[in-house]
């Protein structure tokens, strides 16, 4: 936590809004994903260990003429092998062309994150999210007593066993959920030092669905976790909704991050039908 201010000095000089621009995020997936970094000729440099696999994220920072001596030490790092680099945006890959053309990159997919208008979650107005405004209105139609409340330390806990809860019921499906798990009890223990903002969804008397993220810039937020129960008829689509147009009045996009190819998502998150993607992609330098 103490490196917040470091790391974010760095991310916000990329002016970009994807999801690694959340210092909240490589936060509370530090141990999960084994975050590494360093600074080197002015660049911040994360580097993970994930499933038996080394790679950098892209480099934030620095100036362009210098990522070729930075690149260069990397490859003697690794004793003159080859070595991945990760999450790449559109803005990183145009500054690695500029000073070393050449380089083969691969679209990933299964990580470009969603960006939608907050207007157009918080309204659900048009045409295109006609199916999910009738989601939203069968919710409220069978649940005429749920109430929105913002995530504050009356109802943290609350949400955190919620939370908890939804990831022990889906993990023998979803062994991954373990490190979500984790993700989240990360995040509800530094709530406030973390500057994230949160919304829950309560009927019958209990915590039914919540929702949280950060701000990274002045025109967009990222959202790192939502969670509902799945049994309950448009009470996804619902704290969607609740949570664009009661926490974030401020921003003009909300990144809600990615599908990780996972089909039901890939599907939800179409579903909203996104105004842009980040595009990510990955290169192997060596």
């Amino acid at each position: 936590m103490a490196q917040k201010p470091l790391f974010e000095s760095y991310i916000s000089k990329s002016h970009q809004n994807g999801s690694e621009c959340a210092f909240s995020n490589l936060f509370i997936w530090r141990d999960c994903y084994h975050i590494y970094w360093c600074v080197a000729h002015d660049f911040l440099l994360l580097k993970v260990k994930r499933n038996n696999v080394d790679f950098y994220i892209q480099p934030f920072g620095g100036r362009d003429e210098d990522l070729p001596r930075l690149m260069q030490e990397l490859k003697e790092e690794h004793q003159g092998k080859p070595f991945e680099m990760h999450g790449i945006y559109d803005f990183t890959k145009e500054r690695f062309e500029r000073v070393m053309p050449g380089l083969t990159y691969e679209e990933d997919r299964d990580n470009w994150d969603y960006v939608y208008l907050q207007e157009k979650l918080a309204t659900l107005s048009g045409r295109k999210l006609h199916g999910q405004k009738n989601h939203y209105n069968a919710f409220v139609k069978a649940h005429p007593d749920f109430v929105y409340e913002p995530i504050t330390m009356d109802n943290m806990m609350e949400c955190l066993n919620f939370g908890e809860r939804w990831c022990d019921e889906h993990m023998a499906e979803d062994p991954s959920l373990l490190c979500e798990k984790y993700a989240i009890q990360e995040a509800f223990l530094s709530f406030e030092q973390l500057e994230l903002r949160g919304g829950a969804i309560r009927f019958n008397g209990k915590i039914q669905a919540f929702s949280f993220g950060k701000k990274i810039n002045e025109d967009t937020a990222v959202l790192h976790v939502e969670k509902a129960r799945h049994d309950v008829r448009g009470l996804y689509t619902a704290i969607t909704k609740e949570f664009a147009a009661h926490a974030w009045t401020d921003v003009k996009y909300l990144n809600r991050e990615e599908d990780m190819g996972h089909p039901g998502l890939r599907e939800a998150k179409m579903a909203l039908h996104p105004e842009f993607m980040v595009k990510k992609y990955n290169v192997i330098i060596g």
